[in-house]
């Protein structure tokens, strides 16, 4: 635990040395408890920038290929990243996701899977309904926008926590967390509803 604040602190210093920072809706986030924390996906920046703005320790999905070079695999394991192969079910993924949420723990996703090429948003995969509706754990929605660069802005809208009724579809639900991350990033619009999917990624 030391290890990720220590961490944390480094990787917040750069940043907010890097970029121009704006973060609102910080309040909604519950400080323990389970909880989601769904945001859209712009850059490789996304995850480590909002770990180090949020107020609590998070977990998260990281491509397989990524843990391929020891080093870097043994960084982001330090950290709270998990391996996740995109593209198909991942049931080691899923189960490690559901133990996450029901030890209280905060879990970050990215519902779209990959990073939108043109900045639109996309879709989210079926992976995330399911998890959302089976651990009917609270989803805090994040919305990312502006641009990554040296002195830019980019700009981080947290949104009010809610929960996916177990009662509705899957493609209902991925239509509802990416309509509460759009409600969070101006003049975006909801992607169609999307086409069944199994994978978690």
């Amino acid at each position: 635990m030391m290890y990720y604040w220590m961490v944390y602190w480094v990787v917040r210093v750069i940043f907010s040395v890097l970029y121009r920072i704006e973060v609102t809706g910080l309040e909604n986030v519950p400080r323990s408890g389970s909880l989601m924390i769904a945001l859209n996906h712009k850059s490789v920046i996304d995850p480590p920038m909002a770990a180090v703005l949020l107020p609590r320790r998070v977990y998260f999905m990281a491509k397989v290929e990524l843990f391929n070079f020891r080093p870097l695999g043994w960084l982001i394991a330090s950290v709270g990243a998990f391996p996740v192969h995109r593209g198909r079910p991942d049931r080691k993924a899923i189960r490690r996701s559901l133990e996450i949420l029901s030890a209280g723990q905060a879990l970050m996703i990215f519902p779209e899977g990959h990073r939108s090429e043109t900045g639109e948003l996309q879709s989210a995969r079926a992976g995330v309904a399911f998890l959302a509706q089976k651990s009917q754990c609270l989803v805090v929605p994040i919305g990312i926008s502006g641009s990554y660069g040296f002195r830019k802005t980019i700009r981080y809208s947290v949104g009010p926590p809610f929960r996916v009724p177990p009662d509705i579809t899957r493609e209902e639900a991925q239509q509802l967390v990416m309509q509460r991350i759009a409600d969070q990033i101006p003049h975006l619009a909801v992607p169609p509803n999307p086409k069944p999917q199994s994978s978690i990624s």
